[in-house]
């Protein structure tokens, strides 16, 4: 099966629309400071879990997804039908949908994004002061990424861009399938201090991403012309094998036919190769300033995947193209035209572009992000605690602020927290956790509101898991002394 050039022209601005390298994965808010669960480290290694020993049950010790954006509601795009009893989208020609209220609703620059991780292997213990971890995890990320200006021409067309140009510099791919190793070692260096330190070995499957700047996607309207103008590179690392014409042009993609017929052992092969190597590390600081007060910093995926040339491929869009209408006039009645405007303007838009390829490594970045946390411990089982997260990633900014209360006994922790996140305001999440020493079992969301009110919810996280865990440290470690019945005189 061949995936043509025309095909790659005419998605090519939908993966710009719909992937972005802005936004990456993120770990639940509430999990951080439920230290019962040792996946807890995951967002800082400086933090030692309350068991002395744990193993996670293949696949289902840790199981993530998350889902959301920086603006929209679900009944933002999805709504009740005005007459019949059913649901529409915001498109649908009988939608009662103002435009204005929509578009109000968006920044310049918004986003989707979507993740999802599972650890196919991981464990931990604690000798003395020390605690060590290690993980065999698999993770997939994509982003998406848009400006306001291109749902403004979707939906009220160019006229607010006459004589000039819309603000499509935002655009950009970004979608990554890869394995990581890592390795955690946490030291308590007293009763006020502890630091910890993760080293990550990373194997990329497969990426696309784009390296598209400010102005190389430019539209430009005057009163009886559209102009634009690309140029732009799109990078992709994956199975699927690129073609080329005689004159060197990249003409399409072939899938393989391992894939195609769903080859069991060759995907697994696939699956299980060590190709495009990468590294990462995670660092974290805990400290206690006085008795019940405790602030922790750390920095999460800071690191890079190298995506060899082997299975790359590079594909440069460069060109121009003004589109002045079509003349259907010479259509009308007419049915035995062998090509029709519409393909003329397709080949046309072809034509003025040049696809080229070429394969040379690239590298990404995974995406680093910073906790800054508070906690104040009310008692030995109930804590009040802040978190605040955040990155940068193209010049972007991306912030959360979460505000949990923790309860902690033998057998039972539990978490109610509020979250500031991705534009929203009325996420209330929730953490459980049953069970100990031998079987743990847990549940964790930042948004659980979201039964509650998910039409007008922007976000969404689950995260799942079964652990062993034995030696809990809540355990009393000093027993009373015995007091002899009968005491000497003498």
């Amino acid at each position: 099966m061949k995936l043509n050039k025309s095909y790659i022209i005419l998605t090519f601005i939908f993966f710009q629309i719909f992937i972005s390298e802005s936004v990456r994965a993120q770990d639940s808010q509430t999990l951080y400071y439920m230290n019962s669960v040792p996946q807890s480290t995951i967002m800082n290694p400086a933090l030692q879990p309350s068991y002395n020993v744990f193993v996670g049950l293949p696949v289902i010790s840790s199981l993530q997804f998350g889902a959301g954006n920086n603006r929209l509601g679900l009944t933002d795009i999805i709504m009740k039908h005005p007459t019949n009893d059913s649901l529409i989208t915001f498109l649908h020609p009988d939608a009662e949908f103002n435009t204005s209220d929509f578009l109000s609703k968006l920044d310049d620059n918004n986003f989707f994004y979507e993740d999802f991780r599972t650890d196919l292997l991981s464990f931990g213990f604690r000798v003395n002061t020390w605690y060590f971890s290690f993980n065999l995890s698999e993770k997939f990320t994509t982003s998406i990424n848009y400006p306001k200006d291109l749902l403004v021409i979707a939906l009220e067309g160019n006229k607010s861009f006459i004589n000039q140009s819309a603000d499509l510099s935002n655009l950009g791919v970004n979608s990554t399938f890869y394995r990581e190793y890592g390795l955690g070692i946490s030291k308590k260096i007293s009763d006020k201090l502890s630091v910890g330190i993760r080293a990550k070995i990373l194997f990329g499957h497969a990426n696309i991403s784009s390296d598209f700047n400010d102005n190389t996607l430019e539209l430009y309207s005057s009163r009886d012309s559209i102009y634009i103008n690309a140029d732009a590179v799109i990078k992709t690392s994956s199975p699927l094998i690129a073609t080329t014409n005689a004159d060197g042009d990249f003409n399409g993609f072939e899938i393989p036919g391992f894939i195609e017929n769903s080859n069991v052992d060759s995907l697994i092969d696939y699956g299980l190769s060590h190709t495009n190597m990468g590294l990462g590390i995670d660092f974290g600081i805990n400290y206690k300033p006085i008795d019940k007060l405790s602030v922790s910093l750390s920095v999460i995926d800071l690191g890079y995947i190298k995506w060899d040339a082997k299975d790359v491929t590079s594909i440069e869009l460069k060109g121009n193209y003004s589109f002045k209408g079509v003349d259907v006039s010479n259509e009308i009645g007419n049915s035995s035209s062998a090509d029709s405007p519409f393909d003329e303007m397709l080949d046309s838009l072809e034509n003025s572009f040049t696809l080229k390829n070429t394969s040379n490594s690239y590298t990404t970045s995974l995406g680093a992000k910073i906790y800054i946390g508070a906690n104040y411990a009310l008692s030995k089982k109930f804590d009040l605690g802040f978190l605040s997260r955040s990155y940068f990633y193209n010049s972007n900014l991306n912030q959360a602020f979460t505000f949990s209360a923790n309860v902690h006994m033998r057998g039972l922790s539990t978490s109610i927290s509020y979250s500031m996140m991705n534009g929203s305001y009325n996420n209330i999440g929730f953490g459980l956790v049953l069970g100990g020493a031998p079987l743990q079992i847990y549940i964790i969301s930042d948004n659980a509101s979201a039964a509650l009110w998910g039409h007008k919810t922007t976000s969404a996280n689950f995260r799942f898991g079964l652990n062993i865990a034995l030696g809990s440290s809540l355990k009393t470690k000093n027993k009373a002394k015995d007091i002899p019945l009968l005491k000497s005189v003498f």
